[in-house]
């Protein structure tokens, strides 16, 4: 058994002390140093010997995807834990298939970032200290993040169809301006309520938002926007 090395690449002077707070009460690891931006992130991981980084995909000159992509092929030894409120598709897909060990949300539940240091903490020590030939079921035991969810986990919940969940946040990421349930069923082919229904799911979840029209007569219209204009400029 020996320690893990662990660096925090984070530009947020607080995250970066609690971050390093909680590694110190997860058994097996030993605090690297910190990064505020991608260079000193490249700097340390070539001089040190870092098995797994924590590590804001929005870190100030670290290049979001590309630059996570250049550093998995530079040190494909160092492993990362992405920690930040980058969300959008393309970016966290591009991130876990490019290798991210585990990827958390910002804002995070503590408990759920202290599940993932312990999970890499295992499966580290599963994967590199094993001598014995690998069976089987040695490797379907090994964790991973996808092992961190409840086992009654439902990517989609009952009743709704992820499809019809992803054409309608494509259709309001693509289009200029806020839609309403009616416009975006006609556009889709679908009815009133069902897209309102949809509509209102994915505001429940946070993924897009929720304004109002007002006019001189009648109720104002409820409008729906992606989440990321609408909050445009925002952290």
């Amino acid at each position: 058994m020996y320690p893990l090395n662990i660096l925090i690449a984070e530009p947020d002077m607080m995250l970066r002390t609690l971050y390093r707070k909680t590694v110190s009460e997860v058994p097996g690891y030993v605090f690297a140093g910190y990064a505020d931006n991608g260079d000193a992130l490249h700097s340390i991981v070539a001089c040190t010997a870092v098995n797994v980084v924590l590590l804001d995909i929005l870190l100030p000159r670290f290049g979001s995807l590309e630059g996570f992509r250049a550093m998995r092929a530079e040190f494909p030894r160092t492993d990362f834990i992405i920690l930040s409120s980058e969300k959008t598709p393309d970016v966290v897909r591009g991130t876990i298939c490019s290798g991210a060990f585990d990827y958390l949300i910002k804002p995070f539940e503590w408990e759920r970032f202290e599940r993932a240091l312990a999970a890499y903490s295992e499966y580290h020590r599963s994967l590199v200290d094993r001598k014995r030939p690998w069976r089987q079921e040695d490797i379907d035991r090994l964790p991973g993040f996808r092992k961190q969810l409840p086992e009654n986990f439902q990517p989609t919940p009952k009743g709704f169809q992820e499809t019809l969940l992803n054409r309608l946040f494509n259709l309001l990421r693509e289009s200029s301006s806020p839609l309403s349930a009616s416009e975006a069923g006609r556009m889709l082919g679908i009815s009133r309520s069902s897209a309102r229904r949809y509509l209102e799911y994915l505001a429940d979840e946070g993924e897009i938002a929720v304004q109002y029209e007002f006019t001189q007569v009648g109720r104002p219209r409820k409008l729906y926007s992606v989440h990321f204009r609408a909050k445009e400029g925002s952290v």
